[in-house]
């Protein structure tokens, strides 16, 4: 500081300074366990705030599969004789009820098969490709079991995709 107030005055002649006092930077410490109670009440608040949020559920399955809430006997075993046509056990798929939110979420899935005529996007079935995942939408089992064609038309695809 003394050489600032008897040099600068001279290098600057006529010009007004300021000198400002140099900031204290030393960091002050708290008592340790202080420290750790705050960090264990942070710690205690997340947990709360991490539990509160919904967990989507998780699909594990290759297989899911959309069905509309009521399906009859005849529907479930034409199901199953599909889903055995084509190799996948009973293990490998899971049925729900309700469309996915997006279909991002079932990218990675290895089939996706919808059997709701309210999701049907045209009469000709095709693949939609969703990244590694294959999706497709069919009319309602019931359809099927009248329909030769409609059922002839899912075989085709189903069997491109296994």
């Amino acid at each position: 500081m003394n050489i600032e107030k008897n040099f600068l005055a001279k290098i600057f002649e006529g010009d007004k300074l300021f000198v400002f006092s140099e900031e204290n930077t030393s960091v002050e410490y708290k008592d340790s366990t202080e420290n750790d109670s705050i960090l264990n009440e942070v710690a205690e608040k997340r947990e709360v705030v991490e539990s509160s949020i919904p967990q989507s559920k998780k699909v594990e399955k290759e297989v899911l599969i959309l069905l509309p809430n009521q399906v009859e006997e005849a529907e479930k075993e034409t199901l199953h004789k599909l889903l055995k046509a084509i190799g996948i056990e009973k293990d490998q798929y899971e049925v729900i009820n309700d469309h996915p939110d997006s279909l991002q979420s079932i990218q990675h899935l290895k089939l996706f098969l919808s059997f709701h005529n309210q999701y049907l996007q045209s009469e000709e079935y095709s693949i939609l490709k969703i990244n590694k995942g294959n999706a497709i939408y069919a009319h309602s089992l019931s359809d099927l079991n009248t329909d030769q064609n409609k059922k002839l038309m899912l075989w085709n695809l189903l069997k491109k995709i296994v």
